[in-house]
């Protein structure tokens, strides 16, 4: 089961609950009211919409890994300067 937090363009941020096992994605508005719910879909399915869609515009909030990795402290490269792209 994934809990993903999708942030919609009007300052809003939606929650998406996937289950792969029961083949179910239930989507919430801020109010915790259910404006989405997509029943019996396949595992891959699921799947596929968590990897391609969801992984592209939400932040999973249930993979402590996922999250450790974008709170982690990462510094900025510093371009070494190179006359011939000047």
């Amino acid at each position: 089961m994934g809990v993903w937090a999708w942030i919609q363009p009007v300052d809003r941020v939606w929650k998406v609950v996937s289950d792969t096992e029961k083949g179910k994605i239930s989507v919430y508005n801020e109010k915790n009211n259910l404006i989405f719910e997509q029943k019996g879909l396949s595992k891959e399915a699921v799947s596929l919409i968590e990897k391609e869609f969801l992984g592209v515009i939400a932040t999973n909030l249930s993979d402590p890994k996922a999250n450790a990795a974008n709170n982690r402290d990462t510094k900025k490269p510093v371009r070494e300067y190179n006359s011939m792209y000047a």
